[in-house]
């Protein structure tokens, strides 16, 4: 808010705009009303003789975990003169709690081909398969405005998978509010609106984020870095720490403290994306532990590789 120095340089400004996905000048307010989800995506060709272009969406596991309801999406994309690329995604679950449906990361993308195979017989080659991170705010609605608290700090998150809307009203809302004009969405995307209606789910929510921290309590994923195969990672105890361990595919042991720099949970091993995630508020760090997504702003702290975290 007083300005920063970057590149030699010292900047100001009157506004400011954190468009992050995940709200990193926010430690904690925002955090408690939107919570991290993983989504994957494949892509397969299909032959544009045996389809028509649309859009398609399933109603959501009403009986699913997630309050989220993961439901699978469906689109065309142009691809050759004779075929569509067929991109369909779901599958989602919590960032670093995908074990909680006892469905690992890396086992997502066959779920997904199963479901868009029965529902697309046609479809040939899956050419592409990716996974996203999307936040989810408790109510199902964007937060596009000022950032609670502050008066000339605006924030855009919450997309729940609309990015592409979600910035396009972004873009003429902050605008109007930088301007002090009126805006008729102001109010229904103000980040600050209480949530009465759902108070339920919140309070389980929270109580679900707050029992990530019991990650502490528990065994390691492993008990030696002998037992991690190259190119895999693991969260290992050392003592009263945990400890996020990556063997490269050289044999050489990288080791992190696990605990997430944000606000102290206990990362988890992503097998799929080859990163350590954390479970309450969806930071993501590279096996090397840098940080690739907020809301933490800084890398996982490494540790000096010792006996049993040797290769």
């Amino acid at each position: 808010k007083k300005g920063v120095k970057v590149n030699g340089y010292f900047v100001q400004a009157d506004h400011i705009v954190v468009a992050t996905n995940s709200p990193v000048n926010d430690l904690v307010t925002m955090h408690t009303k939107q919570f991290p989800f993983r989504t994957y995506v494949i892509g397969g060709l299909i032959k544009k003789s045996v389809i028509e272009p649309a859009l398609w969406w399933d109603t959501g596991n009403q009986k699913s975990k997630w309050y989220s309801q993961p439901y699978h999406y469906v689109r065309l994309q142009d691809y050759d003169e004779n075929n569509y690329l067929l991109i369909a995604g779901g599958e989602d679950h919590k960032t670093g709690q995908a074990d909680k449906e006892e469905i690992p990361e890396e086992e997502r993308y066959q779920a997904l081909e199963k479901w868009t195979r029965a529902k697309f017989p046609l479809l040939e080659n899956i050419i592409h398969r990716w996974s996203g991170q999307v936040m989810e705010p408790i109510d199902h609605l964007g937060f596009i405005g000022k950032n609670p608290g502050d008066e000339n700090t605006y924030i855009v998150t919450g997309d729940s998978g609309n990015g592409m809307t979600h910035g396009t009203i972004a873009g003429m809302l902050i605008t109007d509010l930088i301007n002090k004009k009126e805006n008729p969405w102001q109010k229904i995307y103000d980040p600050a609106r209480l949530m009465f209606d759902v108070a339920g789910t919140y309070a389980k929510e929270i109580g679900s984020m707050a029992g990530q921290y019991l990650d502490f309590l528990t065994p390691g994923d492993i008990n030696s870095a002998k037992e991690i195969e190259p190119g895999d990672g693991a969260i290992m105890r050392v003592g009263m720490k945990k400890i996020a361990v990556f063997k490269d595919e050289q044999g050489m042991v990288h080791a992190f403290s696990a605990v997430c720099p944000h606000l102290g949970c206990v990362v988890q091993w992503n097998r799929e994306e080859k990163s350590f995630d954390c479970p309450c508020h969806g930071s993501r760090f590279t096996c090397t532990g840098k940080v690739v997504n907020g809301p933490a702003i800084s890398d996982l702290k490494e540790v000096k590789v010792t006996g049993k975290m040797e290769a």
